[in-house]
């Protein structure tokens, strides 16, 4: 078994409460493969509310009813009165990226039936397992770093350091540092608007360059607003996941003999009825 395989494996022992019972049968079994999509909710929530700010939008605090304490010093650049609810912004935020880690699985999907491989996309993980924050030991997940707060309900993952660190504390001193991190990826070197990023336009360090660099105001106003999620609530994003999972795929060779016997023909396509000579014998090489 590879280094990979063996990780997804602590990941995901083939038992209840980590593997749901009725998926323990064919998850992530020796010879298989388990995709497992990563999401950064704290950098997805941070990103939203720069595009409420350039849009005159600023949050406000539903959960205790007030809002954001000195947002009125931006209000030479923002109505400070428009404002959307905390949680509406963190669960808008954490279903668009349930729908980008799902679509993810999506593709994988329709790989697998390109290739001739069974599989399908699942949620029958335990999310906090996977990412290490089970509490067992024996179960050390992916190996997420994570706390616990007597005002959350959950454990908090936030970054397995240096291979994917959360747009949060303690992976940034505050929330203004991770402010200016998440605009230095979209603004700097390599990143979407950067003049030297490669492009499919004509043109393409012309559109990239022509989107406006976020100045400090609009970063300062950015950062007060996160940094009062995170001091009110001891994370960001307040009432959802810093990191987050939740769609898998399962990849592994289709038993053609079980569906010849038990289902009607045309129940898989051809990519599998040959599979195996198409993959796996000499006449391929």
């Amino acid at each position: 078994m590879s280094e990979s395989s063996t990780k997804a494996a602590s990941a995901c022992p083939l038992k209840f409460p980590y593997t749901e019972a009725h998926n323990t049968w064919v998850v992530n079994h020796p010879g298989t493969l388990l995709v497992i999509p990563v999401g950064d909710l704290a950098q997805h929530v941070l990103l939203n509310l720069c595009y409420m700010l350039q849009n005159g939008i600023v949050i406000k605090d539903d959960i205790h009813g007030r809002s954001v304490p000195g947002i009125e010093r931006f209000s030479q650049i923002v109505d400070v009165g428009n404002t959307w609810p905390l949680t509406f912004v963190e669960q808008w935020s954490m279903a668009e990226l349930t729908a980008e880690l799902s679509t993810s699985c999506y593709a994988g999907a329709l790989l697998l039936q390109a290739l001739g491989l069974g599989g399908w996309m699942f949620n029958g993980l335990d999310p906090f397992g996977v990412l290490g924050a089970s509490g067992n030991p024996e179960v050390p997940g992916l190996g997420f770093r994570y706390d616990s707060d007597e005002r959350w309900p959950y454990p908090n993952p936030t970054g397995l350091q240096g291979v994917m660190e959360g747009f949060c504390p303690p992976h940034y001193p505050d929330m203004r540092a991770a402010v200016e991190a998440v605009c230095e990826r979209k603004f700097g070197p390599g990143g979407p608007f950067h003049p030297d990023t490669p492009g499919p336009w004509k043109d393409s360090p012309g559109v990239r360059s022509a989107a406006r660099p976020h100045d400090e105001d609009f970063k300062a106003c950015v950062a007060l607003q996160a940094q009062y999620v995170f001091d009110t609530f001891g994370k960001f994003p307040g009432a959802v996941p810093s990191i987050f999972v939740l769609t898998y795929l399962q990849a592994h060779h289709l038993d053609t003999e079980f569906y010849d016997r038990f289902y009607e023909p045309g129940s898989y396509l051809n990519t599998h009825a040959v599979h195996m000579k198409r993959w796996h014998s000499d006449d391929s090489m």
